[in-house]
């Protein structure tokens, strides 16, 4: 889910191009439910921090950023817990 006005995703764009079209994939993939709590609040797990990837993390939910590896694959934001399946 966005978490940002659509004006700063336009500002985001100007200072950083193709960050839209980052944000937008990450908005529309199909992430695994959670299997601890079956939520779809999930997340697609980044590693390294910088500003591109602050961003990112700042603008939606299914995005979520880490500082270092390994990385775990995606993390619940319901249950606040990392998760690693493979996706079929």
């Amino acid at each position: 889910m966005l978490k940002i006005a659509e004006h700063t995703l336009h500002e985001l764009e100007a200072t950083y191009p193709g960050i839209l079209e980052s944000i937008l994939w990450f908005e529309g993939a199909a992430l695994p439910a959670c299997p601890r709590c079956s939520s779809s609040d999930t997340a697609d797990v980044q590693v390294g921090i910088i500003g591109r990837t602050i961003n990112i993390a700042a603008a939606t939910t299914k995005f979520k950023l880490i500082a270092n590896g390994p990385k775990p694959g995606y993390f619940c934001n319901a249950c606040d817990e990392f998760f690693n399946i493979t996706i079929q």
